[in-house]
C-alpha cells in the first residue's frame, strides 16, 4: 500500500497532491476538529502566511476530486498540524523536513508559496576616514575639471602663427571647401513598447450542472467535437479565485438549475493558465473584457 510520502512524490496534479494530504491526516494526523483546534495555537506563533482553518476547510483540502491548486497557508497549517499529533504520540518526527517535502510538491506542480518579507538592512554610519576619503576624491575631481576647460578653453590660439606667417587657424572653423554634404536623416533606434496582457482576479461565483459546484475549463472554446471534448482536467469550485485575461466568443454550454448571468452564455474567458473557462460561472467584477 502506498504511503503519503509515495503519493506525494508521485503526485502530477492538485487531484493526487490532495489524496496525498488525505493519506496523511489517515496515517498520522489527527481528526479535522482537532486539527481545527490546533490550528489556532498555530495561528499564535506569527508564522507567516498561518491562519486558524476551520474543521471543514481543512477537508476539503483532501478532496481528490478538486484539481485547483490548494492555499499554501492551509496546506502549512495541515502539514504542521500532522507531524506535530504524530511527534506528540512519541515518534521522532522532524517537522521541518516534512513541511520541506509537502513544499517541493507544492513548488513542483506550480504552487506559489509567499516567501516571508526580507527585513531592511540597518544603515550603516559613515565612518569618518571614510568622509575624509570621499572629500579627497571630490576635490581631486574638480581639479581635473577645471583643468581640462583651461586646455579647452586656450586650445584653438595657441601655437602663434604658422609657417606662413599666419596665425593658426582650427580645422573646425576652416572655410568649407568644395559641395557640403548633407547629414544623413537620423534613424529611430526606439523599439516598440512590449504590451503586458491584462489580469483581472476573478471567482466563480455561479454553478449548475445538477447542483453541482464544480466548474471544468477547457483548451478549446469552439463549437466543435474537439472543443466540445477538451476537457483539460481542471477544475474549480464555487467560491474559489482565478485570474483571466479576456474575452472570446465560443459555443454555448447546456445550462441547468442556473441562476447567474446567462446573457453571456457563448461567451469564455482566458485564464492565465491559457485555459478557457465559461463566462457564465465567472464574477470578474466588469461589464466586459478585452477581446483576445
Amino acid at each position: 500500500m502506498s504511503t503519503w510520502r509515495d503519493l506525494l512524490t508521485e503526485a502530477g496534479h492538485w487531484g493526487e497532491y490532495r489524496g496525498a494530504l488525505r493519506a496523511l491526516q489517515k496515517d498520522e494526523g489527527p481528526s479535522f476538529k482537532d486539527m481545527a483546534i490546533r490550528s489556532e495555537e498555530l495561528a499564535t506563533r506569527d508564522i507567516p502566511g498561518v491562519t486558524s482553518c476551520s474543521a471543514g476547510t481543512l477537508h476539503k483540502l483532501t478532496n481528490s476530486e478538486l484539481y485547483s491548486a490548494p492555499k499554501w497557508g492551509q496546506v502549512e497549517v495541515f502539514v504542521r498540524a500532522c507531524a506535530e499529533h504524530d511527534a506528540e504520540r512519541g515518534r521522532e518526527v522532524d517537522g521541518e523536513a516534512v513541511l520541506r517535502l509537502w513544499k517541493d510538491g507544492f513548488r513542483r506542480l506550480k504552487g506559489e508559496v509567499p516567501r516571508p518579507d526580507r527585513p531592511d538592512r540597518p544603515e550603516l554610519p559613515d565612518r569618518p576616514e571614510r568622509k575624509g576619503r570621499l572629500g579627497l576624491v571630490v576635490a581631486a575631481g574638480v581639479v581635473v575639471v577645471l583643468a581640462a576647460g583651461a586646455v579647452a578653453f586656450n586650445w584653438p590660439f595657441s601655437g602663434g602663427s604658422g609657417d606662413d606667417g599666419k596665425p593658426d587657424v582650427p580645422a573646425s572653423s576652416a572655410p568649407p571647401t568644395g559641395t557640403p554634404t548633407q547629414n544623413p536623416t537620423p534613424t529611430s533606434s526606439a523599439t516598440p513598447p512590449v504590451v503586458k496582457s491584462e489580469r483581472f482576479p476573478s471567482r466563480i461565483a455561479w454553478s449548475d450542472n445538477g447542483g453541482s459546484t464544480i466548474v471544468q475549463v477547457y483548451s478549446d472554446y469552439t463549437d466543435s467535437a474537439q472543443g466540445r471534448g477538451s476537457l483539460t482536467g481542471h477544475a474549480y469550485d464555487l467560491g474559489q479565485d482565478l485570474v483571466v485575461q479576456c474575452q472570446v466568443a465560443g459555443r454555448a454550454v447546456p445550462l441547468g438549475d442556473y441562476r447567474g448571468p446567462a446573457q453571456r452564455n457563448g461567451l469564455w474567458y482566458r485564464m492565465t493558465t491559457g485555459e478557457y473557462i465559461p463566462a457564465i460561472y465567472v464574477d470578474t467584477g466588469r461589464d466586459s473584457l478585452p477581446t483576445c
